[in-house]
């Protein structure tokens, strides 16, 4: 008697076993299989996720059940570094759930190439730079027994160092070999900045500056000097430079 009823207990218990198990396929089908089999057609429309940095086109994208593929990186002055400037498919074309969406994204702009200078002269120099998109901001001036009077004996960015459009580039110019005696040099023609620079090389000063208006000369160019070219500068107390300037009403050009 004890024996069928072990039997009758353990048959009602695999059939309690057998209904759960079954009813537990049938949530994990519908909660879990219907809904993948269902997307796997479904389709939506297609987000626009150009301009948008890679990051957040990734995480849109995932979001909505695609699979992110970076195709391409490429320089693009127009959009930022590491935002999306292409998608396919395209933005707001009804696609499938689950399918490849492929981004193109910015490198940013392309960097220039700093060229040689070297043994070049300023007026050189100003025109390279610009046909690169470069602007030359400041000239400096050093006296070289390497290089002669009006050659560039150095500049702010190396040779071959990639460098952003519309850097600004110093140049050093070379005012030839140094005086063994400190005598006064010819500063005619010259502009006031370069006249400036070079008697600061010599340690020579005050330096007074007389304007004359001048319509034949640029702006700041040095038309005569006290005391002329070879005085010895230990006799002198003071430098006095007679500079254009450019007639009232005239449009200045600055030097």
């Amino acid at each position: 008697m004890l024996m069928e009823q072990g039997m009758f207990e353990n048959k009602w218990l695999r059939r309690f076993v057998y209904v759960a198990l079954l009813f537990l396929l049938a949530v994990i089908f519908d909660r879990l299989l219907m809904p993948w089999y269902v997307d796997l057609g479904h389709e939506i429309k297609m987000p626009d996720v150009v301009e948008r940095t890679e990051t957040e086109a990734e995480n849109m994208l995932r979001s909505r059940g695609f699979n992110v593929i970076i195709a391409d990186s490429v320089y693009d002055a127009h959009y930022p570094r590491g935002t999306v400037i292409e998608q396919r498919p395209v933005a707001y074309s009804t696609v499938k759930v689950g399918r490849n969406v492929y981004l193109t994204i910015s490198s940013g702009e392309k960097a220039l190439i700093m060229p040689n200078l070297y043994g070049k002269s300023a007026r050189e120099a100003e025109i390279i730079l610009g046909s690169m998109q470069l602007k030359l901001k400041n000239v400096r001036y050093e006296y070289s027994d390497l290089y002669p009077e009006g050659a560039i004996i150095g500049q702010s960015f190396p040779q071959g160092q990639e460098i952003a459009k519309n850097s600004a580039v110093t140049i050093t110019v070379s005012l030839g070999e140094k005086p063994s005696t400190r005598t006064m040099p010819n500063l005619v023609g010259k502009s006031l900045s370069a006249a400036r620079q070079q008697l600061q090389q010599l340690n020579a000063g005050p330096v007074e500056v007389e304007y004359e208006e001048n319509e034949n000369y640029l702006s700041n160019t040095v038309l005569m000097q006290k005391p002329d070219q070879g005085a010895l500068l230990r006799d002198v107390d003071k430098i006095v430079l007679r500079v254009s300037r450019m007639p009232r009403g005239t449009a200045e050009n600055n030097r």
